[in-house]
């Protein structure tokens, strides 16, 4: 479970995903912070007691531990953090679960591991990677990294630098390949599978990536997407460890819908309704979902109401 050190509300999120998940199989849940800070070290210690498995706040090696918070890259973090897991995972198959993906059936990791067993997989993804490159060299079987379940021995087979993202030559021409896509490109097809569980998730993907840009940012902010609505959509309806997000509240959001001095402002109506409807729409499930308590869905759906009127959103309410 790699989450980010500064928003501790991802972590609080997605232990509450998890701990509604069937947990047949799991050995052990392993927290990787890129940065370790009191807040993850209280949250891990406070679900422990009634966690069903081990979890363990696991920090990052050093040098890394010091160095990455300094380089400011995502993809040496994620990556970082993804090989400090397999490092410790004791149990035959590692999942990566995403801080910002959200399971809607409560068997649905459990279903995953059983399934990349039986169809003796390496590598078991839910979708294909974004980059059209692979898709243009003829690798349609590389699977996206969230929720990804892989084999222990399969990961560790490959030296840890060939899992982070890296430059290299592969069909004639050199290429950036994201976390763990240089091994599985470098894998037998057959042993890679992607089972297309888009009834099973919502995924929002660069929430992070957007807060952070948000936090380096000077004067007006556009939130194309919507990912710091959601940010502070969760922090207000699940943030219980006091953080300093250094956010603003859902009423200065909603400001920034008119306001073009606001520091954060939104696209007009008439340039994102269609993404707006689709946000919500997500949002409509995600809170749907047996994690989430209905008076937290209920109230979530109270604080994008000028959100909705603003984009004439017009699907449904609670």
């Amino acid at each position: 479970m790699p989450v980010p050190g500064e928003l501790p509300v991802f972590l609080e999120v997605a232990l509450a995903v998890t701990r509604q998940q069937a947990a047949q199989h799991r050995v052990q849940t392993l927290v990787i912070p890129d940065t370790m800070t009191p807040q993850m070290k209280t949250i891990v210690q406070r679900e422990r007691a009634g966690w069903q498995g081990e979890l363990t706040l696991l920090p990052l090696p050093q040098p890394e531990r010091t160095v990455l918070p300094r380089l400011k890259n995502p993809s040496h973090n994620h990556a970082v953090q993804v090989i400090t897991g397999i490092n410790a995972a004791r149990g035959t198959h590692v999942l990566l679960h995403d801080a910002d993906l959200f399971l809607l059936d409560d068997g649905a990791l459990d279903q995953r591991y059983e399934q990349a067993v039986e169809r003796d997989l390496d590598v078991l993804g839910i979708s294909p990677v974004w980059d059209k490159w692979y898709a243009e060299k003829g690798l349609t079987h590389l699977a996206a990294t969230w929720e990804l379940i892989a084999r222990r021995d399969w990961l560790r087979s490959f030296p840890p630098r060939m899992h982070m993202g890296h430059r290299a030559e592969m069909l004639g021409e050199e290429h950036i390949f994201d976390t763990t896509l240089r091994p599985q490109a470098l894998t037998d097809p057959t042993r890679i599978a992607q089972d297309g569980l888009t009834e099973e998730i919502v995924h929002f993907n660069y929430v992070i990536s957007t807060y952070r840009h948000f936090q380096r940012s000077t004067g007006t902010f556009t939130d194309n997407r919507f990912r710091l609505v959601l940010v502070r959509l969760l922090v207000d309806l699940f943030g219980e460890e006091p953080y300093d997000y250094a956010l603003p509240t859902m009423a200065e959001l909603a400001d920034g819908l008119n306001n073009p001095a606001a520091r954060v402002v939104f696209p007009t109506a008439q340039e994102a309704a269609a993404d707006y409807a689709a946000f919500k729409s997500r949002i409509s499930r995600t809170f749907d979902g047996e994690w989430c308590s209905r008076e937290r869905g209920v109230q979530a759906h109270k604080d994008l109401a000028p959100f909705d009127e603003h984009y004439s959103y017009r699907g449904r309410k609670q």
